[in-house]
């Protein structure tokens, strides 16, 4: 199976063989990448041996290669002239261009040549920088910055610096932290940028790059011209096998943008313009989860914004606690708005699972809930006689936070920590008949702890579903739609059916690339196509 054609336009990809694969096959992948729109193929000397470099010479056409200059070395030159590639990269760790090299480049009309900067001096700000290079590099050179960067204040600033002179700035942020949370950013700004990579599956050389499959889904939705390119997110950590994006994505395409994945770290939650940060680069709508869903009606009403209740008409959720949200909009105005619909979902799917497990619960369960964190005001205004247990450190609590020695076992243990909080196991008096996990990840530890005890397991896709569908609501009071389609792919998302319904079964609808359904496998994604 291969990639639709196009699916890679404006993409590079970075050449290289590795023990499991030859050359040979390396410049297979390439070839074939390239038979599906990709732009550039890059070739790095301190990837590839010299005897590499002429064998990809002869096996791609110039104006493919980009040739990427990484160690020093006399022959430098020598190196150039020989490849002759219509792109040219030379690393600002080398020091200056060889006089030599430099008059040979002026004499190609049809080079590009690109500065790339690839660390970051401790003691030097990123804006700082970015303005030395800006003063220190010739006009007719590209810039690319591809350097550690810690919090989304220093991926701002390098944003804003981009959008100053996007035909000559190429900013490639990686994560200090490897996590490869960054991801996004490339995504977004996408072929945009001058240049783009696309991530090794079977050697990801940085965890910021992105896959194929996801290349594929963000393109989908058109670059607007102009210097803004607006989006909507999951904002949170962990957000990694976040299910929102695929599931809001439909909405978001009649709004011309792409859903990504936000990761948040301490580090940002405790900076003063996160908020604003991520409206600068282009956030326009965002569902909000843990660790975030307590700073997101503080860092609203900062900016002036509002925090309203979500769009209901069930008078009972009214009492609701106001000091947690999971939905965030930008107005077309400039106005921010925000609410949780966590209660929303969480009382539906609460009520279906009471209806589904009347039996085994009984006329009154006992309830007692096992962590919170962001939802624990929601969940003691729902639950107002549950047990609560907090994950953290296992103490047994009441509503009032009073401690409690003992407690006979629940009916119903109500679940409410992920995997990456999860520190210990619920006290050994808890042995419910029913967990009823607010997470719908595969790996939650509630799953595990149901299977250990034997109860049956509900896990929150209800919820999620619930939830979402008040969000979309509350997205369409406060988003302006795309005047007209811009894609095929939009189009088919924005189109009312026109006929009435017939006798026969409508015919199965073209699925649109979606992280779920797209390959994942690169062996699949590569494949070669047969003559």
């Amino acid at each position: 199976m291969t990639a639709p054609p196009r699916s890679f336009h404006g993409a590079t990809y970075t050449l290289r063989s590795l023990p499991q694969r030859s050359l040979s096959d390396a410049i297979s992948i390439g070839q074939t990448l390239l038979s599906q729109g990709l732009r550039l193929i890059e070739l790095r000397d301190d990837l590839l041996t010299d005897d590499a470099l002429w064998q990809c010479k002869e096996a791609f056409s110039v104006h493919h290669i980009l040739l990427s200059l990484r160690r020093k070395r006399s022959d430098q030159t020598e190196l150039v002239r020989a490849i002759a590639p219509h792109w040219l990269d030379i690393a600002y760790e080398l020091g200056p261009i060889p006089s030599a090299l430099s008059a040979w480049m002026s004499e190609q009309p049809i080079l590009r040549t690109i500065r790339s900067l690839h660390a970051r001096p401790l003691s030097t700000s990123v804006a700082e920088l970015l303005t030395t290079l800006s003063q220190q590099t010739p006009p007719d050179q590209i810039i690319k910055v591809a350097i550690p960067i810690h919090n989304i204040r220093e991926l701002t600033i390098g944003h804003n610096w981009q959008r100053s002179d996007p035909q000559r700035h190429v900013f490639l942020p990686i994560a200090s932290d490897g996590s490869g949370r960054f991801r996004f950013y490339r995504l977004l700004l996408a072929d945009s940028q001058l240049l783009h990579f696309l991530r090794d599956e079977d050697a990801p050389l940085v965890p910021d790059q992105p896959s194929a499959a996801e290349w594929a889904v963000r393109l989908q939705v058109p670059i607007p011209d102009g210097k803004d390119i607006p989006f909507a997110a999951i904002v949170g950590n962990p957000v990694e096998h976040s299910r929102t994006p695929a599931h809001h994505a439909p909405l978001f395409a009649k709004y011309g943008m792409p859903v990504l994945k936000v990761c948040i770290s301490d580090d940002d939650l405790h900076s003063q313009t996160l908020l604003s940060d991520l409206l600068a680069l282009g956030l326009r709508a965002a569902a909000v989860t843990s660790p975030c869903k307590a700073w997101l009606p503080q860092a609203i009403r900062a900016l002036g914004g509002d925090f309203q209740q979500a769009p209901t008409t069930s008078d009972h959720l009214a009492n609701d606690s106001q000091d947690a949200g999971n939905t965030l909009s930008r107005c077309p105005d400039g106005r921010l708005i925000g609410c949780s619909t966590d209660g929303v979902g969480l009382r539906a799917a609460w009520h279906k699972t009471c209806a589904q497990y009347a039996e085994l619960m009984g006329p009154q369960p006992q309830l007692a809930v096992f962590g919170g964190g962001g939802l624990l005001s929601l969940l003691r205004a729902v639950f107002p006689d549950a047990l609560f247990v907090a994950a953290r450190t296992g103490l047994v609590r009441s509503a009032q936070g009073a401690e409690v020695s003992s407690f006979p076992s629940p009916t119903v243990l109500i679940w409410s920590v992920g995997r990456s909080r999860y520190q210990h196991p619920p006290p050994a008096f808890l042995r419910p008949r029913l967990v009823f996990d607010l997470n719908y990840a595969a790996d939650s530890p509630g799953r595990d702890f149901a299977a250990q005890v034997g109860a049956h397991y509900v896990d929150g896709s209800d919820f999620f579903v619930e939830q979402a569908a008040a969000q979309q609501v509350f997205w369409k009071q406060h988003l302006q739609p795309l005047p007209r389609p811009h894609s095929p792919y939009v189009q088919r998302m924005t189109e009312e059916p026109t006929e009435e319904p017939t006798e026969e079964p409508p015919e199965e609808p073209t699925e649109e690339p979606t992280e779920s359904n797209l390959p994942t496998d690169t062996h699949l994604i590569y494949e070669q196509r047969k003559p």
